[in-house]
């Protein structure tokens, strides 16, 4: 025997010891007393409960499995830690809606907000001060009315794109990231310029670069709640140097571009506004409110260096609010690409549309938008389709509540499979399930994916602009065909995503 395996025993003891111990007291802690019964769910193992469960790769297919057997909420426990699963669109409203107040906070993340270093921006903050406060200042800038302002932003990005598109069109996905990086909310160039004045160069802009390490490290790390640290919090602790600590070396890897993402495009602006070459912009907003307490945001809301890292570096990164229901507009085009190559018939359709708005004379505008019907239903579709975080951040319940005569313990994670309830097939790409429908309940849950109650999406009108301007003219002004192989024989493209919490 070596003479590691001592260690790996001892190891592995004390492991199995503090599951084993924090399980012990979470159950006990869960069935203390109720006058209800927890809402139906699958059968849990001794002390770990649903843990094999919530470890697969596609939850949001076991989660929908769950849904056709016990109804649309469903109750599970990992380690002790009460989930609930919410299988339809009515429970979500309900609940996350019209219950807000007590459904909007966040559970504890150990490896996402306390390891990785992710727990003061908006989309991981639980509710509270801070939070309202940043989300208020953000409403501010985002509303439907204010998004107006950044418009010949989003056009000048956009028109750039197609620019690069049509010089080098083998390089799709590079240009793509010219207006928006993976994990992005909206387009790189538009919200850097908005947010820090700062104009991006190419696809190879480095800050640009710099998001995108940090969003595949931080994916790359698990889905929240979905780690063993986040469910015995005490292994957070656990040292670098012990066995099985890959998951601790990881942290501190993405920690340090998380540090760097926060802290390199505040100095850049800074070292702006000293030099006088700084352009108006959100962070020259939070900056001199901190320097004076007053100007562009409520006198009653005080500025600190904190508050000017975070909010620049919430808008960056693109995780706004809740990643759960927030468009990562990556994927989202990436997705649009993909169904309207396996679609000809619908992008011949699209294109039609479009040209005879247009005339085939000019580019597509934000005030075409209203004239385009069966545009708008592909631009759901494709938001539905490529749902890009199935299952979300999750929330958390702060007080015990009762729904459908079940038991709805406080402290419980409440997950909802927005894949899953919005709409029947939903692997079929079909945009005309929404046609003649605009009006009505069918089209507005395909805002299930901007979130719920306090954690509702507030840039979702600049992400849906942002998103309209790019996928119209590509339509309008490019072929999008499928690539051949040596034989000449077209290439089918495979629908498949990346296993991780964000497609």
């Amino acid at each position: 025997m070596s003479s590691l395996s001592p260690l790996l025993d001892s190891t592995t003891v004390g492991v199995s010891f503090v599951i084993a111990v924090t399980g012990l007291v979470a159950i006990s802690k869960w069935k203390g007393s109720q006058s209800l019964p927890y809402p139906p769910g699958p059968p849990p193992d001794p002390i770990i409960g649903n843990a094999r469960a919530m470890g697969s790769d596609e939850l949001e297919r076991v989660f929908a499995a769950w849904g056709k057997k016990y109804g649309d909420v469903n109750y599970v426990t990992v380690v002790g830690q009460p989930i609930i699963v919410l299988n339809s669109y009515q429970a979500a409203r309900d609940l996350l809606e019209k219950r807000s107040g007590i459904y909007s906070s966040r559970p504890r993340m150990v490896m996402l907000s306390e390891l990785m270093g992710w727990g003061d921006v908006l989309s991981h903050q639980r509710v509270g001060p801070r939070f309202r406060k940043h989300r208020g200042i953000i409403q501010e800038q985002f509303s439907a009315k204010q998004i107006s302002q950044y418009m010949h932003i989003q056009r000048k990005e956009a028109y750039a794109t197609l620019a690069d598109l049509g010089n080098t069109p083998d390089d799709l996905m590079k240009h793509l990231k010219r207006v928006l990086h993976n994990g992005a909310l909206t387009a790189a160039g538009t919200i850097l310029n908005v947010t820090y004045g700062y104009t991006v160069k190419d696809c190879n802009d480095p800050l640009v670069t710099l998001a995108d390490e940090c969003t595949s490290a931080t994916i790359a790390g698990g889905g929240p709640g979905s780690l063993l640290c986040d469910l015995v919090p005490a292994l957070k602790y656990w040292p670098t140097w012990a066995p099985f600590s890959g998951f601790k070396k990881h942290a501190v890897y993405t920690r340090s571009l998380v540090e760097r993402f926060f802290d390199e495009p505040y100095q850049w602006i800074k070292t702006h506004m000293v030099e006088g070459t700084a352009k108006q912009c959100i962070t020259v907003d939070l900056m001199e409110t901190m320097r004076t307490q007053s100007g562009p945001y409520r006198a009653s809301e005080t500025i600190d260096t904190t508050d000017v890292l975070h909010i620049g570096s919430v808008l960056y990164a693109g995780e706004s609010t809740d990643l759960s229901t927030f468009l990562q507009t990556s994927a989202i085009l990436k997705a649009f690409v993909l169904a309207l190559l396996l679609h000809p018939g619908v992008f011949s359709k699209v294109r039609e549309e479009i040209d005879q708005k247009t005339g085939k004379e000019r580019l597509v505008d934000f005030d075409d938008r209203d004239s385009l019907p069966y545009f708008e239903c592909v631009m759901k579709e494709v938001i539905r389709w490529g749902c890009p975080i199935p299952l979300g951040m999750p929330h958390q319940l702060t007080e015990n509540d009762t729904y459908q005569g079940y038991s709805m313990p406080k402290d419980a994670t409440v997950m909802f499979n927005a894949w899953f309830v919005l709409y029947p097939e939903p692997e079929q790409f079909m945009p005309e399930r929404f046609w003649g429908k605009m009006d009505t309940e069918v089209a507005r849950q395909v805002n299930a994916v901007f979130g719920f109650g306090r954690r509702v999406c507030p840039g979702k009108a600049f992400a849906e602009s942002n998103i309209f301007l790019i996928m119209s003219n590509i339509i309008a002004t490019m072929d999008l065909t499928k690539a051949v192989d040596e034989a000449g024989v077209p290439i089918t493209p495979p629908v498949e995503y990346t296993k991780s919490f964000i497609k």
